[in-house]
């Protein structure tokens, strides 16, 4: 988008944005009326608020939408919430993907390049599923760690395009994030329209209309792995088709897409009577993918919670399984999911892991105190670091806490015995101060002491025996955000920490 002293043009691809216009859409309340004020906003301040533009003093030129401006605006967007009651529409009558735009002094840049069709020179021409020069580094079967990456819910919702990908996939180099080990862009629900004659899922024409291959040679070409979502019962949670009697035809399609990871939640309709049978459905398609084409798919499934109920076969079903409801950026919301996930801390081992939900960080409701104790929690309980704001416009502070190496490492680290995941050890106060541990695979121990005090610092003690170490014996303590050595300790380790913070240290035995 480009600004003038008081006016903001935003630019879009002639072939797909001819012939622009308003339109407002059925059951709309506002519609393209001047009391319309979810269709555009302007930001002034980063993103960090924006103010209401009235539709009906915005221009359409042909492929071109301007909006005023009081001046200074960094950022423009277009149909940001899940129900938007006036839309672009083009020349065809099909509606505009949402934007979030950030302003420059200089007229709009071109468009990002088109994707390649699935049928072009750039495209892959290997076995369906199989890896190329362009895809992704090939591997063993399954994970090693968990994985780390970006799903598109928490922050977009169902206001995602191809474009948007794009997007997200350069970020991740520009920012930093994949250097730090993120690899997965996972798009969420809304992606699916339908099915066709052969039962084959569609992808939505308009809002990806070069196809999921095309999109996943994209990702791949830039170092990155790619993602989709669905849903085990008849209808996802968008009333999207789900996979219900579709199993064996969706696991056949992602493996052709050259999908690496599927997310399979729950959702509404018609299910089979078993919990399970959907899970044993997709995992042999899954196995035939990679013994056809040597092509791994992760298996994340939606939910398992119960230690001796699911707790005793999920781990042989799924790569990572879901412990609670969907985290919220809430400091409530965060809490109460790191507890019930730590209720399966025996389940997880490595390669199979217990996830919490995606990651908060960076997005309104949580302080970026909040955020740090998010982050370091979901790292030391070996959580699926999965990002869910927004990272191509994401803050300085916020992409600081996501790319803390030595926090990452924690998440990363095996254990010791098969307990890849760090868990709650003690209660050290009793207004809300805990201590958690993760005991990791080269004798060293990761602990964080948390206070869940909504107003007051207190002083939070690990014992020795909290950690199950032998009394007497000396460990160096380095503080992993402050970067730094704080001394030897011998029989505890004590720091006073603010209200919804941590203390997080990594003891190395002397």
């Amino acid at each position: 988008a480009g600004a003038g002293a008081d006016v903001i043009t935003v630019a879009f691809n002639a072939t797909s944005s001819r012939g622009l216009a308003w339109l407002g859409v059925s059951n709309c309340t506002t519609c393209c009326s001047d009391a319309n004020t979810n269709a555009l906003q302007i930001s002034y301040d980063m993103g960090s608020s924006w103010s209401p533009v009235r539709v009906s003093a915005s221009k359409l030129g042909s492929s071109w939408l301007s909006v005023p401006s009081r001046g200074g605006a960094t950022h423009v967007r277009y149909a940001w919430t899940d129900f938007v009651n006036c839309v672009l529409v083009n020349e065809e009558g099909l509606p505009l993907a949402p934007f979030t735009a950030a302003v420059s002094k200089q007229p709009p840049h071109a468009p990002a390049p088109p994707l390649p069709s699935p049928s072009s020179p750039s495209s892959s021409s290997a076995p369906a599923g199989s890896q190329s020069s362009s895809s992704a580094p090939a591997g063993s079967r399954g994970l090693t760690a968990p994985p780390m990456g970006f799903n598109s819910w928490n922050f977009y919702h169902c206001n995602i395009d191809e474009s948007t990908v794009q997007r997200v996939a350069r970020a991740f180099t520009q920012t930093g994030l994949q250097q730090a080990g993120y690899r997965y862009i996972n798009l969420d629900d809304c992606w699916q329209v339908g099915r066709n004659g052969s039962r084959a899922i569609i992808a939505d024409p308009v809002r990806f209309p070069s196809g999921m291959r095309a999109l996943a040679d994209y990702v791949h070409a830039q170092g990155l792995l790619f993602g989709l979502y669905t849903a085990q019962k008849e209808f996802t949670c968008q009333h999207r088709p789900g996979s219900w009697q579709h199993e064996e035809v969706d696991a056949a399609v992602y493996c052709e897409w050259g999908v690496d990871y599927v997310k399979i939640d729950q959702c509404g309709g018609r299910q089979w009577p078993a919990l399970n049978t959907s899970w044993i459905k997709f995992q042999q398609g899954f196995t035939d993918c990679w013994q056809q084409h040597q092509h791994s798919i992760v298996q994340s499934v939606e939910s398992c919670g119960s230690p001796d109920g699911c707790g005793q076969w999920v781990a042989g079903l799924a790569d990572l399984w879901r412990t609670s409801g969907d985290v919220q950026a809430q400091w409530e919301s965060v809490m109460s999911n790191l507890h019930a996930n730590n209720e399966m801390a025996d389940v997880a081992t490595v390669g199979h892991y217990n996830d919490p939900d995606m990651l908060e960080v960076g997005n309104v409701g949580l302080s970026l105190v909040e955020q740090r104790s998010h982050f370091s929690l979901w790292c030391l309980v070996a959580a699926p670091l999965l990002i869910g704001t927004d990272v191509i416009n994401i803050s300085a502070d916020s992409l600081a806490i996501l790319t803390n190496t030595e926090v990452i490492a924690v998440n990363q680290d095996p254990g010791q015995g098969g307990k890849v995941q760090g868990r709650l050890v003690g209660k050290a106060a009793p207004q809300g101060g805990e201590v958690w541990a993760k005991h990791l695979e080269n004798g060293d121990v990761a602990v964080i002491l948390l206070n869940r005090h909504d107003s007051a610092s207190q002083a939070v003690t690990a014992t020795w025996q909290d950690l199950g170490l032998k009394m007497g014996a000396s460990y160096s303590a380095r503080d992993l955000w402050a970067g730094k050595p704080l001394g030897v300790f011998t029989k505890s380790f004590s720091a006073t920490v603010h209200s919804h913070d941590v203390t997080m240290v990594r003891l190395s035995p002397k």
